[in-house]
């Protein structure tokens, strides 16, 4: 999802990429299922792009709630609600909002799929880039 452009053509997505692969949570695959289920491109797009974190399981992941630490971002959601998860390189991620971080903030998820910057928590997300003048990014994450 390159958006060249906006830094003069200048885009780090991509660059370190390592995905794994997680279990969705309840709650994440009741947000799949309420945009249209897995069987549907709508549904799958309600958690691809988003900000996830660890769940009570260490292989389950999901929204979790504000000011948890970030896990990654979902790539991809596969049917049986198994996703691959960005956990390290470069990324984009909505941002909160009114919020958005600066860079070099440590990050954190919303609750919702977003990221925000920490306010006291460390972590090893960061952001990068505010990549657009919209009031909710995206936002050009860091995970190392």
């Amino acid at each position: 999802m390159a958006r060249g452009g906006i830094r003069g053509g200048i885009d780090h997505e991509g660059i370190g990429k390592l995905g794994m692969t997680y279990k969705a949570n309840a709650a994440l695959a009741a947000a799949v299922a309420a945009a249209g289920g897995i069987g549907t491109t709508a549904g799958r797009a309600a958690v691809i792009g988003k900000a996830v974190t660890w769940s009570a399981s260490p292989f389950e992941a999901g929204f979790g709630s504000a000011g948890d630490p970030l896990l990654g971002i979902v790539e991809s959601y596969d049917y049986d609600n198994n996703m691959t998860v960005l956990t390290r390189g470069y990324a984009y991620a909505p941002g909160v909002s009114g919020s958005l971080p600066s860079p070099g903030n440590i990050l954190v998820v919303n609750g919702s799929g977003a990221v925000m910057a920490s306010t006291g928590a460390v972590g090893v997300a960061r952001a990068d880039a505010v990549m657009t003048t919209d009031a909710t990014g995206p936002v050009m994450v860091f995970i190392g």
